[in-house]
């Protein structure tokens, strides 16, 4: 799988992309398909252009940008939806999140502390924390665990 540090990567995605790298994981691991680094190039640029990432450069909605990676990816039907966070143990749905969704197969992306230079990083994880993807090569250490968020996958 192509890393968010590959060198055919946008400078700007080998820097700061571990976000939207590890959005395009979940595609690829509900798909069976893998991303290209063209792919997550113009995943960054649809995100930027979509308004999913600000103008400083921040994830806002990380959900669309799974889902349009989905897409990429050939699947039309498909959707992630964000419906918890996971902090110390334990699964913190949002008010809003319906009995049907909780159902659902569950994804998780970690944010972490680290001692580079950006200072956390973002990876995917499985329900028991064990590491499924880290999108940098070589893999981030981490130094504490800030939160998982947690999504649904759902075909609609």
């Amino acid at each position: 799988m192509i890393k968010q540090n590959d060198p055919k990567c946008l400078p700007i995605v080998q820097k700061i992309g571990c976000f939207v790298r590890a959005c395009g994981y979940m595609a690829e691991y509900v798909t069976g398909k893998e991303l290209t680094a063209k792919q997550i190039n113009e995943l960054w640029n649809w995100a930027k252009k979509s308004g999913h990432i600000n103008l400083e450069n921040i994830v806002k909605h990380s959900a669309p940008i799974a889902t349009h990676a989905l897409r990429m990816l050939g699947n039309d039907k498909g959707q992630f939806i964000e419906v918890a966070t996971f902090t110390r143990g334990k699964l913190n749905y949002y008010g809003s999140v319906g009995e049907g969704l909780k159902k659902l197969p569950k994804f998780y992306i970690q944010k972490i502390a680290t001692n580079g230079e950006e200072g956390t990083h973002f990876r995917n994880i499985d329900n028991e924390g064990k590491l499924l993807f880290d999108p940098h090569d070589p893999e981030i250490i981490s130094q504490g665990v800030f939160y998982s968020i947690v999504y649904v996958y759902r075909e609609v």
